[in-house]
């Protein structure tokens, strides 16, 4: 990877033949469309494809046999199974705003930037629940496409599809495509942030990352990001010469310039209104800007040691819980493990502002979870590491075929489970 530099060079891609060169400039063929537009299209149409058969699939999942119960209203005997666990609390927001009971579960754990447009949505729909599925459709598929949109500026257009592939084929994915939660609108917002500040739109990204941060806790992480991402393109995250050095493999930059960083660019730092104004409605309204945060408790999550270093995901071990519901924990305790070992990776191929972000927002979600429940989709956002899984499947046929095969089958498998009523992620 080239890191960007204010000299101009900030467009040039990885190549994944040889990472430190500039892979020659794609030119669009004299008749058709050019590479990015090809990409972009194919995925707009594997989106598409892919939210039909999860969708049919969550159907049929709700009418076989031992079903969990839905929730009744008009269209559930096709979309009930996207709305399983939270999605009842956002449900239960659009339709009646926010609630706190101290000591007790309550609305204000869940962030507004999704209810606030299932509401929406719903003043037009009339159903908040078809709601849900909706806007996790729109939101899914603006984020596979400006995921790809992303990656052609980073990789070569064969190398981006494989990305993209792996991107919108990850097992816990599913929430792209129909479930009712919050988290594609979230990584929306977050390429949508990244792609305007690789575009030169500080203020705009800014913007961006505000909606994040109101839309998912670990938003803030957006805020550190941008900044990273900006310093490196104007050259103020100089490499280590050498690639001998501890701090060199790591990809950790030799200095942070601060000085590198322009007035305009500090249109990306408004991304940190978007948090603090989620704080300043909770303090004017029950009197706790952290309230998010405080209800924890009731989930037995109350930030410090205890959450922190995973207490209780050493007890669900220890216990003998459920033996699925264990080796989903593991599962997500491996990939958040894996995410972080990446971290170097991606700075020497991606760069170290993505390799900063991606460990950011690994660690923040990790944070917040006492056992690994939610890493799975928590990882979503970490949008890097399909970029990096991308460029290394992409000259390795066999793992290519065998990692792609594994992920249709277990995003199936994955989305019939949600649709069951099984605690996945």
């Amino acid at each position: 990877m080239v890191n960007p530099t204010a000299a101009g060079d900030a467009g040039r891609r990885t190549s994944v033949a040889e990472p430190t060169q500039p892979e020659p400039t794609q030119t669009k063929p004299k008749h058709g469309r050019s590479p990015t537009r090809n990409l972009l299209a194919g995925v707009a149409l594997a989106y598409v494809a892919i939210a039909g058969v999860l969708t049919g699939i969550t159907a049929l999942a709700i009418h076989l046999a031992g079903a969990a119960p839905t929730l009744s209203y008009r269209g559930s005997s096709v979309l009930g199974g996207w709305c399983r666990f939270d999605c009842t609390w956002y449900v239960d927001i659009a339709q009646r705003g926010y609630y706190y009971t101290p000591g007790k579960q309550s609305s204000v754990a869940f962030f507004p930037g999704y209810p606030l447009v299932v509401r929406a949505v719903d003043g037009i729909v009339g159903s908040p629940v078809i709601s849900t599925a909706r806007v996790t459709w729109v939101a899914g598929f603006a984020a596979a496409v400006l995921f790809a949109l992303w990656t052609t500026g980073r990789l070569e257009a064969r190398v981006a599809g494989w990305a993209v592939a792996v991107f919108l084929l990850y097992p816990y994915g599913f929430f792209l495509f129909g479930a009712g939660y919050g988290d594609a609108l979230f990584v929306a917002l977050v390429l949508a942030a990244f792609v305007l500040v690789e575009h030169e739109q500080p203020v705009l990204a800014g913007v961006a990352g505000a909606l994040a941060g109101v839309t998912r806790p670990i938003g803030v992480a957006v805020v550190a990001g941008l900044v990273l991402v900006v310093l490196e393109r104007r050259g103020g995250l100089p490499r280590r010469a050498g690639t001998t050095g501890a701090l060199a493999r790591l990809g950790v930059p030799a200095r942070i310039e601060l000085g590198r960083f322009r007035p305009r660019d500090a249109g990306v730092l408004l991304a940190v209104l978007g948090p603090v104004a989620w704080s300043a409605w909770l303090a004017d309204r029950f009197g706790d800007a952290f309230a998010y945060v405080t209800v924890q408790q009731a989930w037995d999550q109350t930030e410090g040691p205890h959450t922190w270093f995973k207490v209780g995901f050493g007890g669900q071990l220890l216990r003998g819980a459920d033996t699925g519901y264990v080796a989903g924990l593991v599962i997500q305790a491996i990939l958040t493990l894996v995410a972080l070992l990446a971290a170097p990776a991606i700075a020497r191929r991606l760069g170290p502002g993505y390799a900063g972000y991606t460990a950011v927002v690994v660690v923040l979600a990790a944070l917040g979870t006492k056992d690994f429940q939610g890493m799975g989709r928590y990882l979503l956002a970490a949008f890097p590491l399909f970029a990096l899984v991308g460029v290394l499947i992409a000259d390795r046929p066999r793992v290519r075929v065998a990692l792609i095969g594994a992920c249709v089958v277990l995003l199936a498998f994955a989305a019939f489970g949600f649709a069951r009523n099984w605690y996945l992620t």
